[in-house]
Parts: structure tokens; C-alpha cells; sequence
């Protein structure tokens, strides 16, 4: 089973960096499991463009949006479709 992908807001990226720069960064990655990797890239992005630069680079979806927009098909359909095609349209010529 695959592991769900935790998402953080820019105020709680902004609150683990202002604890971290206090509290020093290992114990806070430890406490938030979080990679120190990570903590330090933002870390670098808080002290290189303020609180602005712990925003998201691009604009969030709700998932449940998303999921109910009309036409909308996911990858594994649409690849299963277009193999379908392909297969279909082999057999046509074959005759």
C-alpha cells in the first residue's frame, strides 16, 4: 500500500521553520517526520523571499473538485482506451 502524500499549508511551513530556527533542525524534522532536506529548502526559501516564498509555487485543487469536473477521465481509463483503439483498429486491417 502506498504511503498518502501529506500536504502543509504556508503557515504551518512558516510555523516549522520559525521552531526549527529556535529549537535547531534535527529535533524538529524529527518531531514532524519530516525530511531535513525539505526543512532546510524551506528553510532557505523563508530567509530568501520572507514568508512569501513558503507559498505554493502553484495553485492548489481540491481533490473532491476535481474528481467531480464533467468529462474528466483518469490516466489508467484513458490508457486502457487507447490501447483498446490500437488493438481494434490492428484486427481491422488483418483481413
Amino acid at each position: 500500500m502506498r504511503k498518502q502524500r501529506r500536504t502543509f499549508s504556508a503557515e504551518d511551513r512558516y510555523s516549522i521553520v520559525q521552531e526549527s530556527l529556535r529549537s535547531g533542525p534535527s529535533e524538529v524534522s524529527r518531531k514532524y517526520s519530516l525530511s531535513p532536506s525539505l526543512l532546510r529548502r524551506w528553510k532557505e526559501k523563508y530567509l530568501a523571499s520572507g514568508k512569501d516564498g513558503l507559498r505554493d509555487s502553484y495553485p492548489r485543487v481540491d481533490l473532491q473538485v476535481r474528481i467531480l469536473e464533467p468529462g474528466r477521465r483518469s490516466g489508467r481509463k484513458r490508457t486502457l482506451e487507447a490501447h483498446s483503439s490500437q488493438a481494434s483498429s490492428r484486427t481491422r486491417g488483418k483481413k
